[in-house]
């Protein structure tokens, strides 16, 4: 099943989309983050679109280089960059954790050097949210104080009556059914006989997270009934990968692992798994806020949780099962600690798997694109 002319995916191709551009005329506010630990059904309970911070499209940091150092994550020089050209004009709001030291460092420089920019014509609001490196009953209550602060932040920044009890269990319950059906797409993902490629779940999740989640369903439950009457793809003659580490929301490199013979029948990824495997959960008479910090307290975490990562090499070893994997990709972008480390460790772990591991360091962008090509193939012919 090809969905390349789907008019959903391609959402995905540029930063601006009509979505925002209608949401916009209505007089309606537009914020963006980075990480998935920032509670996007607060934001969306206060009529606020959500807008995960991107770099697609862009093959050069040179304005970004002018503020960060080059042995910086060139993904969030990339973001930096597109922000100093316009491409983030859009935004009414900004919220930055400490998911890791680079992009927490977006806190200051957009402050610095994007918003007070002459050209934007209007004050944007940033929150800072700090969350612990580990996980803990002290870092629960941590982080749930941290998500009733920036409510009532949100509040008093953007003129908001009190956000209800009721919008925010309305807003659990529209994510909630996000999740699901992406995980609904990846189930036909992992398939012996799979429905979708890896670069074009890659697209659905980079679009689903550039709208709002009620238009996202409305399209989601169509691509899925889709699929559901279309044929499988082709995949005899590609090997099944599993694809680990740094975000990934270029979908040129995907192309080039599918190009050279693979097939991503799962991943590991921010812009993936990680994303969509929990859902809040709530029952009557709980508070929708402590259902929303514990699902992104404990969830599946990514390398800034130190004290997760048994959990994290676990589910691996699940979905290598599940998915009938026949290799793994661990990569890295340059400079990234946090996922040099896991990756080190997975390599080693997964030994015991007899399973083929290839662990490369790339950047952002596409460079160096042939050799790049020529290592991947050179793994898959191994396989």
């Amino acid at each position: 099943m090809n969905l390349q002319s789907d008019p959903f995916l391609h959402i995905a191709d540029s930063i601006y989309n009509d979505h925002i551009d209608e949401w916009r005329k209505k007089g309606k506010k537009v914020a963006g983050f980075y990480c998935t630990y920032i509670p996007e059904e607060l934001l969306h309970a206060a009529d606020i679109l959500p807008f995960r911070i991107r770099a697609t499209g862009n093959q050069d940091t040179d304005l970004g280089d002018i503020y960060m150092v080059r042995f910086t994550c060139s993904f969030v020089r990339a973001t930096l960059d597109l922000a100093l050209k316009g491409s983030y004009d859009f935004l009414d709001g900004f919220l930055v954790c400490n998911s890791c030291d680079h992009s927490r460092r977006m806190f200051e420089l957009f402050s610095l050097k994007v918003f007070n920019q002459v050209r934007i014509k209007k004050e944007v609001p940033q929150f800072y949210l700090a969350l612990p490196h580990t996980i803990t009953k002290e870092g629960f209550e941590w982080y749930k104080q941290e998500i009733q602060e920036l409510k009532s932040e949100l509040e008093k920044e953007f003129n908001l009556e009190e956000i209800s009890l009721e919008k925010l269990i309305d807003s659990i319950s529209i994510y909630n059914q996000n999740r699901a059906l992406l995980r609904e797409i990846h189930e036909m993902r992992i398939g012996k006989s799979p429905k979708i490629t890896g670069t074009e779940a890659l697209q659905i999740q980079m679009a689903n997270s550039s709208v709002r989640k009620d238009f996202a369903n409305q399209e989601l439950k169509r691509i899925v009934q889709t699929l559901h009457n279309g044929d499988s793809i082709d995949i005899s003659n590609k090997k099944r990968i599993l694809l680990v580490g740094s975000v990934v929301d270029n979908v040129e490199f995907t192309q080039l692992l599918e190009d050279s013979g693979a097939y991503i029948a799962s991943d590991f990824l921010c812009f993936g798994t990680r994303n969509m495997m929990d859902d809040v959960s709530i029952n009557s008479g709980d508070d929708p806020l402590d259902a929303i910090t514990e699902r992104l307290y404990y969830r599946l975490s990514c390398p800034r949780m130190m004290d997760d990562h048994i959990r994290r090499l676990n589910f691996l070893k699940d979905e290598i099962k599940r998915a009938e994997i026949q290799g793994v990709l661990l990569q890295r972008i340059n400079n990234c600690d946090l996922h040099g480390c896991d990756n080190m460790l997975f390599s080693h772990e997964l030994k015991e798997l007899e399973i083929p591991v290839l662990n490369i360091d790339r950047e952002f962008y596409q460079t160096d694109t042939t050799r790049l090509q020529t290592r991947i193939e050179a793994f898959l012919e191994m396989i």
